[in-house]
């Protein structure tokens, strides 16, 4: 059976992620009356758009999913509250904000923060608890980064070696060729674009994007694999990417998930056990998680290293707890503290990887972003002296880390658009942080 050229793939029923209902009639949550009406119905093809997004975000169960489980006993984080954290004002972009006000600007849907290992203030909206799951989005990226570091400490990878020396199924393609380096910062020279609105048909970005589910392929769903070797999968589609003819690798920095999903590929051959088993067992079952997690996946159950968990907002923060604490959290060393050091330790090249990114390359472009320094490892590096970083995902999902300060800030959300770079409503949360930090430090 030939498999077919990306090219001549027919993208159906391609959703404009960004737009918004303007229907004021739809409800604010979607899904809230049985028998649901036509009118309020989440599907595959509406779960990015508002309002829908909003119940979508919180019951992933939309796609093929599969369970992480905890383990052990929770362990409570301590409280030292101080309602007044919401009403911190800070000025950004000429404007006068609280906390409280970013927060609502963007649609959160729930935030927490924690000082010193304890809860300061926790603040949920629009129907959502601490009780509900909600999806990471991309933030997911920088756990399965922290992953990867646990091989690497045992000394099962190597990231000067090229990733097929792990997936022989990758030997001779463009990822094939890449270090295991290079996929992890993202300097692959793929020649394609993170583009979430232009969904042109065929293109290898919108292909990509269907296998993920983020827009519906009921084409793809329907078919027998045993009578069709046409990729449905991520992991089956990774093959078919190529170089940016106008781009070297290891040149700069360009935020391309499918680097990602190899990743994870990687940590499922080395270990021999899935990816959501591998995070189960080496981390949910050490921060004394207050709930299972989940992880959605691909038409074929591989679970989508690039952006599938979904957790409650204080087990979301656990994690940050974690990389406050050089991986150490609940008594247990979670992730390698040598990984963790090395992700925040940006060399001179990958410094300079970040700035001749589109993220800083030009401060007047939609996507300039002043609070990024570099990206390594998966994670958003803002400050590397202070050790200070966000796992970050699409529509709002944030992990704020400061080593400096000893502070976590974690953020759900559904926005009415998904890049974080250029929706304009995500920059005074960013700037929220920092005010939140420059706070405590007065104190």
């Amino acid at each position: 059976m030939k498999k077919p050229l990306v090219g001549a793939l027919v993208a159906m029923s391609l959703c404009p992620v960004h737009a918004f209902a303007d229907d004021n009639d739809l409800p604010r949550v979607a899904m809230d009356s049985i028998p649901v009406t036509a009118e309020a119905q989440v599907t595959k093809g509406n779960w990015t758009v508002p309002p829908f997004n909003e119940w979508a975000f919180r019951n992933m169960g939309l796609h093929p999913s599969l369970m992480v489980p905890r383990s052990g006993a929770i362990v409570p984080i301590p409280k030292a509250l101080d309602p007044g954290i919401a009403d911190i004002e800070f000025d950004y972009g000429g404007q006068r904000y609280t906390v409280r006000d970013a927060m609502i600007g963007d649609n959160t849907d729930g935030y927490i923060v924690i000082h010193g290992g304890k809860i300061l203030h926790e603040e949920y909206f629009n129907g959502f608890t601490e009780r509900d799951h909600h999806m990471w989005a991309s933030s997911t990226k920088s756990l399965v980064g922290q992953a990867m570091g646990l091989l690497v400490e045992q000394g099962k990878v190597d990231v000067n070696a090229k990733t097929e020396s792990y997936i022989p199924e990758l030997k001779g393609t463009h990822f094939g060729e890449r270090t295991v380096r290079e996929v992890l910062n993202m300097v692959t020279a793929l020649n394609y674009t993170e583009d979430y609105v232009n969904m042109v048909p065929g293109a290898v970005s919108t292909e990509y994007f269907r296998r993920m589910g983020f827009i519906p392929a009921y084409d793809l769903m329907a078919i027998d694999p045993t009578k069709d070797d046409t990729p449905r999968g991520l992991l089956e589609f990774a093959p078919l990417f190529e170089q940016n003819p106008d781009l070297e690798p290891s040149y700069k920095y360009e935020y391309h998930s499918p680097n990602v999903d190899v990743v994870g590929w990687i940590i499922n051959r080395v270990s021999g056990v899935p990816l959501q088993t591998f995070i189960a067992d080496n981390f949910w079952s050490k921060l004394g998680v207050e709930h299972d997690a989940l992880m959605m996946a691909d038409m074929t159950f591989t679970p989508i290293a690039t952006g599938g968990f979904n957790t409650t907002l204080r087990d979301f923060a656990r994690v940050g707890l974690a990389m406050v604490n050089n991986g150490k959290y609940n008594d247990e060393q979670v992730f390698s503290e040598a990984w963790v050091n090395d992700t925040f330790a940006l060399t001179e090249e990958e410094k300079l990887h970040g700035a001749r990114s589109s993220y800083r390359d030009d401060p007047n472009s939609a996507s300039y972003d002043e609070w990024f320094e570099g990206y390594k490892n998966y994670l958003w590096v803002h400050d590397s002296e202070k050790k200070i970083a966000t796992y970050r995902g699409v529509f709002g999902q944030h992990l704020y880390i400061n080593q400096e300060k000893d502070l976590v800030i974690a953020t759900f959300s559904s926005a009415l658009s998904a890049s974080n770079a250029t929706r304009e409503t995500n920059r005074p949360r960013l700037a929220s942080f920092e005010a939140i930090a420059d706070h405590l430090n007065s104190q």
